[in-house]
């Protein structure tokens, strides 16, 4: 797989279906050329300081592609958009883990399943900054410093414990 840097006319030069991500005031273009079986697919952007996040799965089947506000997986055995979905906010990080893809929008955390469906959803209370993975738990971090798991085999959603406020211990009268 590359990534290659072009103009507006190279990006129109593609395929209407192999352009994966297309916006309408797009000020940056790329092709990402899948080999000779799968040949170019085309996504543009609009802003200039933003880079597209670009993952492939761990099993290498599924090519996942986020930049502003727009998410899109390709299949890597046929070629297929498996997955082609607009967010109101921008994504923050992709995630390729065993057995599922997190995508990490400003407001909102989505779990794949291989091939693309949605596994679940939650919306955040927070503005979110990152995420990390250990076992079968992603952890979310917020702007506001606090930080929330989810399982991803239940999608159960807390806050974290080390988050949480102590408990005040109650006054001890002599």
């Amino acid at each position: 797989m590359k990534i290659k840097i072009i103009d507006r006319s190279e990006f129109e030069k593609i395929d209407s279906p192999r352009r994966v991500i297309a916006h309408d005031y797009a000020h940056k273009f790329a092709a990402i050329d899948l080999g000779i079986s799968l040949g170019y697919y085309g996504i543009s952007w609009r802003s200039d300081l933003i880079e597209p996040i670009i993952k492939v799965s761990q099993n290498g089947s599924e090519l996942w592609i986020g930049v502003d506000e727009k998410l899109a997986a390709i299949n890597l055995l046929d070629g297929r958009i498996i997955v082609a979905l607009p967010f109101t906010t921008y994504i923050v990080q992709i995630l390729s883990l065993d057995s599922v893809t997190a995508v990490l929008t400003q407001e909102e955390v989505l779990i794949f399943n291989p091939e693309g469906a949605i596994r679940f959803s939650e919306a955040l209370p927070d503005q979110a900054t990152r995420m990390s993975a250990i076992g079968e738990y992603l952890t979310i971090k917020m702007l506001e410093r606090d930080s929330f798991t989810i399982n991803l085999m239940t999608g159960h959603f807390q806050q974290s414990l080390s988050d949480r406020a102590s408990p005040i211990p109650k006054s001890q009268s002599a």
